[in-house]
């Protein structure tokens, strides 16, 4: 989904600045909690901060489709988080960027012990920004992602970087 022209609200703004200024040497760990419940047959549910998701297996794994897979779930965590970092890093270096919109692509083992043995990224971004300048946003915005780094250390994790439709770097 193209979210076109991107916009910052001035508290959007205001909180990055403050954020990033701080030397993360100085922050304490910080958990994350997250509720989650039993439904019928794979249906499962979730909350944290006062929403609430579902989670669900397709009719041809026994589920009733109410919900994203888990692994989807789990998936979707890599984009929302560099999506976050991405923003940061767009306000803080004040990138002239339009629409960001990625894909994330995980490959599974079947056999045990189950996991993720790749997962593979893609990222299309247009504006009128510089391509070194998209291409260290790209970077950082990876580098900084929490669930980037811990799939690193337990599978192959690459990105494909497409800036106004020409492919400017992989990592």
């Amino acid at each position: 989904m193209n979210c076109g022209l991107m916009r910052y609200t001035e508290e959007a703004v205001k909180a990055t600045k403050k954020i990033m200024s701080v030397d993360s040497s100085e922050l304490p760990p910080m958990k994350i909690s997250i509720k989650l419940g039993k439904g019928d047959d794979y249906l499962s549910w979730a909350s944290a901060g006062g929403f609430k998701w579902l989670s669900d297996e397709p009719p041809q794994r026994g589920g009733h489709g109410e919900g994203p897979t888990p692994l989807s779930y789990f998936l979707s965590g890599l984009g929302f988080c560099q999506l976050v970092h991405y923003t940061e890093h767009i306000i803080m270096d004040g990138l002239d960027i339009h629409s960001i919109e990625m894909s994330v692509v995980g490959t599974i083992t079947k056999h045990r012990p189950r996991r993720f043995t790749e997962v593979t990224y893609e990222v299309r971004l247009t504006g009128h920004a510089d391509a070194g300048g998209v291409k260290e946003l790209a970077r950082k915005a990876a580098d900084d992602c929490y669930v980037t780094n811990t799939l690193k250390n337990a599978c192959k994790v690459s990105g494909i970087i497409i800036y106004n439709g020409k492919e400017i770097d992989r990592h």
